[in-house]
């Protein structure tokens, strides 16, 4: 019997925001959707937390493209905070065709 259950990324929004910051044993994430499932976050398992946040973002970028199976494009910026960064998507890619 097949399934009606579409793919979890499926149902995510368009991302909007992303916040990376550092901690003392990792890189953390949180991204920001439009839609009923607003956010997603978590921790990076690369690069470690010793890596410039360049690398850090680009991972997190992956990641994202990952979670979505879209092409995104982020605008960084630094924060008030030390060791934070804001990203905002500037342009996320059409959705695959199911």
């Amino acid at each position: 019997m097949a399934s009606n259950r579409q793919p979890f990324w499926r149902t995510l929004g368009t991302p909007t925001h992303l916040v990376l910051y550092r901690t003392p044993d990792r890189w953390r994430y949180a991204v920001y959707f439009t839609g009923p499932d607003g956010i997603a976050d978590g921790a990076l398992t690369a690069p470690p937390p010793s890596s410039e946040p360049d690398i850090a973002q680009a991972a997190l970028l992956h990641k994202t493209e990952e979670l979505t199976h879209r092409q995104i494009e982020v605008l960084w910026s630094t924060s008030d905070h030390p060791d934070w960064w804001t990203g905002t998507v500037t342009t996320a890619g059409p959705r695959p065709p199911a």
